[in-house]
């Protein structure tokens, strides 16, 4: 299982997700595989998150990243990877029977616009998935996708678009993950989690947000 999360904050924009995946090999035992990476910058400005059939996510975005440019915006490499997606799936589109069993591909993929002044400044969050035929759903202001409970009622409770800063929503996401895989167990391993800010894209080190969970977990219970 999965869980993906991409949120507009204050700062821009945080992402996370984990790495949990479920493999079947040749004798068709099933087994976890906790090094699946689904969180890939695709430029400067603009990353995507995968769910589904990893194996064929990552090999739509390799090949797709060949035809990115550097200073190519969110909107623009939205809509190519739409249209990328529905070109590498027309075999199946005359076909609902072929489309339903192809592998399930769910994309978000998330980054900055240029503002008036030609600067990235503007977050946005695209949706992309096989069910809608690749086509672009709305902008969103966040999108959680995959074993997603737990994130829902954390964000609906805590998430406000123009007062959450980034340190803020990366607390909400660390926890969101934390929380999923320690209470639910589908989705795990280790997180990855991103900014996007007008610097770029930039790693966030998530040990200190997960240690500060356990610690307040020891204290919960000690009392």
């Amino acid at each position: 299982m999965t869980l993906i999360i991409a949120s507009k904050c204050k700062d821009g924009l945080i992402l996370g997700s984990d790495s949990r995946s479920i493999a079947i090999d040749g004798a068709g035992a099933r087994y976890i595989r906790d090094a699946t990476d689904k969180l890939m910058p695709l430029n400067k400005y603009c990353c995507i998150l995968i769910a589904g059939e990893s194996q064929a996510s990552i090999r739509l975005i390799e090949e797709f990243k060949k035809n990115v440019k550097p200073d190519e915006t969110i909107e623009v490499i939205s809509k190519k990877f739409s249209n990328f997606c529905r070109k590498e799936y027309e075999p199946y589109s005359q076909n609902m029977i072929l489309l339903k069993n192809s592998p399930e591909l769910h994309f978000i993929l998330a980054g900055l616009d240029k503002d008036r002044n030609g600067k990235n400044t503007v977050p946005k969050i695209f949706v992309i998935k096989r069910d809608d035929w690749f086509f672009i759903g709305e902008e969103r202001e966040y999108s959680i996708v995959g074993k997603d409970d737990i994130s829902n009622y954390l964000f609906t409770k805590k998430y406000d678009e123009f007062s959450v800063s980034s340190e803020k929503m990366t607390e909400l996401i660390v926890q969101c993950l934390w929380d999923t895989e320690n209470i639910d167990g589908e989705a795990g391993g280790k997180m990855h989690l991103v900014s996007i800010t007008e610097y770029g894209v930039g790693d966030i080190e998530t040990k200190h947000y997960t240690d500060k969970i356990e610690q307040g977990d020891l204290i919960s219970i000690m009392q």
